[in-house]
C-alpha cells in the first residue's frame, strides 16, 4: 500500500497515495460493490480510473472499514461518514481529505509553463504580490489556493481571478483567501504543503 503520508488536525485528517500499482491491483485491493465498479467504468481512461479507486482507498483507511464515495448533482464528492471530504490528483499522486468543516484540497506538480497562463487566475494585487525571485512557486501557492477554495463551492461559475483572492503568503505557509460574489465575502483559512515536486494546498473555510 504506497500510502506516502497521512495527518490529523483539529480540523481535518488528509492522506496522500502515490499511484504505483496496476489497475488490477487497486481493484483487487478496493473489492469494489456493484455501485463502486459502476462508477469506476466511466471511466475509460485507465489513468482516471485508477486516481478514482486510489480515493476510495484513501477513504477506506480514513474510515477504519468500507465506505462508499458518492457523488453530488454538481460533482462534488461525498461520504456517509465524513461531512466533507475533497479529491484531488496530479500524475500518480492522490490526496484526500476529511472533514467537518467546508474544505477543499488541491495538490500541483510544479510546472515552470503556469507563468504563461497566469492572466487567467491572477488579479493585480497578486501579481504585484509575486516574489520575483521566486515567481513559479508563488504562482503554484496561489493557483492550489483557488483550486481549493473553488472545491467549497459545489461547482457555482466562478472566475479565479475576479471571485477569488489570496493575501500574501507568511512564513508558515499559512494565508487568508476569499471567495467574492456580489455583495458577500467569505473567508478562508489556507495552509500549504510542500511534497517533493508538488504542492498541496488546504483551504478549510472560516465559521
Amino acid at each position: 500500500m504506497p500510502l506516502v503520508k497521512k495527518e490529523e488536525s483539529t480540523k481535518y485528517t488528509y492522506a496522500l497515495w502515490r499511484i504505483d500499482e496496476s489497475l488490477n491491483d487497486l481493484i483487487t485491493q478496493l473489492n469494489p460493490n456493484k455501485e463502486e465498479r459502476i462508477a469506476i467504468e466511466r471511466f475509460r481512461n485507465i489513468k482516471r480510473r485508477k486516481q478514482n479507486i486510489s480515493a476510495r482507498l484513501i477513504l477506506n483507511m480514513l474510515a477504519k472499514k468500507k465506505e462508499i464515495i458518492s457523488y453530488s448533482k454538481n460533482g462534488t464528492p461525498k461520504s456517509n461518514l465524513f461531512k466533507y471530504i475533497s479529491i484531488s490528483h496530479s500524475n500518480k499522486y492522490c490526496i484526500l481529505i476529511a472533514s467537518n468543516v467546508n474544505i477543499g484540497v488541491d495538490i500541483q506538480y510544479i510546472n515552470p509553463n503556469i507563468e504563461k497562463i497566469s492572466d487567467k487566475f491572477l488579479n493585480s494585487i497578486e501579481k504585484n504580490r509575486i516574489n520575483k525571485k521566486n515567481p513559479i512557486h508563488e504562482m503554484h501557492f496561489i493557483w492550489c489556493a483557488k483550486e481549493s477554495i473553488y472545491k467549497t463551492l459545489n461547482n457555482v461559475p466562478c472566475s479565479f481571478k475576479k471571485n477569488i483572492e489570496i493575501e500574501a503568503i507568511n512564513d508558515n505557509m499559512k494565508t487568508i483567501g476569499y471567495y467574492k460574489n456580489n455583495n458577500t465575502r467569505t473567508t478562508y483559512n489556507i495552509e500549504y504543503k510542500l511534497l517533493e515536486n508538488y504542492f498541496i494546498g488546504i483551504a478549510t473555510k472560516q465559521l
